[in-house]
């Protein structure tokens, strides 16, 4: 095994010589569900959302935490040197070094943990990635790669590349294609770091953020799946997550019931800054949010919501869907998103559930509401409150705010 170790304090106690930490078993906090996806009962009235069944309990792992510290510098490309070396710091904390220009294959998920490719983090852990990939081979079991577990799982990716990782309902929750934060507290930072063609068969095709802080900056998130939050969803069924995007980008990822971009429940607080949501897509019947769907409290700040669609019967907002919660927009433009079907509303922004919508300096305009009954290619306000500040809406199909306009201001 071709590793060169750092020790800072004291040997570390567990410590095999095989650089594995043992952690012990525990119980995982499951899921509460609530009444749909983002935690919001729909009046009778309004397209019901299909609503996936809570997903099994998954075995939580939590393990002794230290203060001691370890740094693993690893000199191979080696899948099991590189299980080993985030074995070693997984459950005491480190950092991990990786080889410059790998590419990591991982072909089995790392023992015992079925549906993990690397071992689980519950503590403070870095990794640095060099420009390297880690990837499950095609012909491998399916296995997102990282779990971080509350209350002090804590992992920092640098300069990384994650690709093809699979949660799978099968093998456990399916929730997270390439990383899971499971249970109340644990932290994700992504540093110039790309998570692309990940699936989740339940919820966060890159990201599933069950009440944790995730932190995005420089990174990108592409081509990633899931049934809902494409990219990342942030505390299903309700929730107190947190997300910060910072000038990054989300493209080019697909949901089949809700958000093809981000998803963020009641409870949540989301925040993307200099960020770009651009050609996401969401489809079936009653699609919401085809770069964004959202039930807690958002702000975009200037960013960029473009190119996004919402597709299928009672599609609703192509670009943004929101409801019940607050979404602030600042200097960012709302523009050739598209909703489209039987009875597509919102080509650019749906409001509903008694939501608060606020735009400034944010126009909204090339966006389509295409189909059958399709109305306000731009905003629809089912209910709630839509204010513009300086924010035209102009030049959207059929119309921009429905006809007649459903928010104040816009005709």
């Amino acid at each position: 095994m071709r590793l060169s170790i750092t020790r800072i304090a004291s040997i570390l106690m567990g410590l095999t010589p095989a650089l594995g930490v043992v952690a012990l078993p525990a119980t995982a906090q499951a899921a509460t569900p609530g009444p749909d996806l983002l935690g919001v009962a729909q009046p009778a009235t309004a397209p019901t959302d299909s609503v996936l069944g809570a997903p099994s309990a998954e075995a939580g792992r939590t393990a002794r935490d230290t203060s001691r510290a370890l740094t693993v510098n690893v000199t191979s490309c080696s899948e099991s040197d590189l299980q080993a070396a985030i074995g070693a710091v997984a459950t005491v904390g480190g950092t991990v070094n990786l080889r410059p220009g790998c590419t990591y294959t991982l072909t089995d998920a790392a023992p015992p943990n079925d549906d993990n490719g690397l071992p689980v983090i519950t503590s403070n852990v870095t990794i640095n990635g060099n420009g390297d990939t880690i990837t499950r081979a095609a012909t491998a079991a399916n296995f997102r790669f990282f779990e971080i577990d509350g209350p002090n799982g804590n992992l920092t990716l640098n300069i990384l590349t994650l690709s093809n990782g699979h949660a799978s309902s099968s093998l456990g929750n399916g929730r997270g294609g390439a990383i899971w934060l499971n249970g109340g507290g644990p932290a994700l930072t992504l540093n110039t770091t790309t998570l692309t063609s990940n699936t989740a068969d339940s919820f966060g095709g890159a990201v599933g953020n069950d009440n944790g802080a995730v932190s995005v900056n420089r990174s990108t998130l592409r081509n990633n799946t899931a049934s809902a939050g494409g990219a990342v969803f942030v505390s299903p069924f309700g929730g107190s997550g947190t997300a910060t995007f910072g000038a990054s980008t989300i493209t080019g990822n697909h949901a089949r019931v809700l958000a093809g971009g981000i998803a963020a429940a009641v409870g949540t607080t989301v925040t993307l800054t200099s960020t770009q949501v651009v050609n996401n897509d969401v489809t079936g019947t009653n699609p919401q949010g085809g770069g964004i769907a959202q039930a807690g409290t958002m702000t975009l700040m200037r960013s960029l919501v473009t190119g996004n669609t919402a597709s299928g019967t009672n599609a609703q907002g192509g670009g943004i869907f929101t409801t019940v919660g607050t979404l602030r927009l600042s200097d960012t433009p709302v523009s050739r998103n598209t909703a489209s079907g039987t009875n597509a509303r919102g080509g650019g922004i749906f409001n509903t559930g008694g939501g608060t919508t606020a735009l400034t300096r944010s126009p909204v305009g090339s966006n389509q509401a295409l189909g059958s009954g399709a109305t306000a290619g731009g905003i629809f306000r089912a209910s709630g409150t839509v204010t513009l500040t300086a924010s035209p809406v102009a030049g959207n199909q059929p119309n921009n705010c429905g006809s007649p306009s459903t928010v104040p201001g816009c005709i």
